[in-house]
């Protein structure tokens, strides 16, 4: 099975800020001492919010790559970072009628590790 890639411009504004988080565990010792370590493979994972606007013939092909992509996981290159799987939050799409003819589209997209 192919892996579609997302290929719609995203904006960039003031409120984008992606999300590091960090998975660890650790376990302190009664001298000090504190032992770190990632938890499993992948410890890190990240999220985007991310937004579209434009005309209404542009973006429901777009609104329907997000609605199908909830659960399955997609090729997409971040801000300032390299191409990598991800997925859209479900309850994270909002579609915003700004006439007849334009709309926002906002959703996150989160890191994933399997297709």
């Amino acid at each position: 099975m192919a892996i579609d890639t997302f290929t719609w411009r995203t904006q960039i504004q003031n409120g984008m800020e992606g999300q590091f988080n960090h998975r660890v565990r650790s376990v302190q010792f009664g001298d000090g001492y504190k032992q770190v370590s990632g938890d499993g493979i992948n410890p890190e994972t990240q999220s985007w919010p991310i937004s579209m606007a434009g005309r209404k013939s542009d973006m429901l092909p777009a609104l329907a790559f997000i609605r199908g992509h909830t659960v399955r996981s997609f090729i997409w290159t971040p801000p300032f970072g390299s191409a990598g799987l991800y997925r859209v939050v479900a309850d994270s799409i909002r579609l915003n009628p700004m006439s007849s003819n334009t709309m926002t589209i906002t959703a996150t997209f989160e890191q994933a590790f399997s297709p």
